[in-house]
């Protein structure tokens, strides 16, 4: 796995044996002033996951009780590993990373099961639950990558 982001690692290759000039040493600095605030958030999925996973799967199982008797586990852990690498996507400032890595593999198996309209409604859950929970910066970093996965499963409806 890359430890820098796409923009960075684009931008080093590029410079082949010379120095970065100002405009090319932007998204680096960019990079470094947002650490902190995307470790953060990174840490706040870390020790939140489970619980917005869980507040996001009962809000659906008022809705669709059967689904999640049957597929509940199942659900809960797409769920989770898909916050997992949210988290990684946040840390890296990476989009790209989250969706070759993540919303290809998710996009294809839920397509595959025909569950792309339940699980619009389970990712908008897990959204409120996020936007509910976390404090509102991490929030505003999360919010973008669950847009992508609501975005992609409503494309096959």
């Amino acid at each position: 796995m890359h430890t820098l982001n796409h923009d960075l690692e684009k931008s080093i290759l590029d410079a082949d044996g010379r120095y970065l000039n100002a405009q090319e040493l932007y998204p680096l600095e960019a990079y470094v002033q947002s650490y902190a605030t995307r470790l953060h958030t990174y840490q706040q999925l870390r020790d939140n996951s489970d619980k917005l996973v869980i507040q996001a799967l009962r809000k659906l199982a008022q809705t669709y009780p059967e689904l999640i008797q049957q597929h509940g586990q199942r659900c809960k852990y797409d769920m989770t590993e898909l916050l997992r690498y949210v988290a990684l996507s946040v840390l890296r400032n990476d989009e790209i990373f989250f969706k070759e890595q993540m919303l290809v593999w998710l996009d294809t198996i839920l397509l595959a099961h025909k569950r792309n309209a339940h699980c619009v409604v389970a990712y908008r859950n897990l959204q409120e639950a996020i936007a509910a929970t976390l404090p509102g910066p991490d929030a505003s970093l999360i919010r973008p990558y669950i847009e992508i996965v609501i975005q992609t499963l409503q494309s096959h409806a």
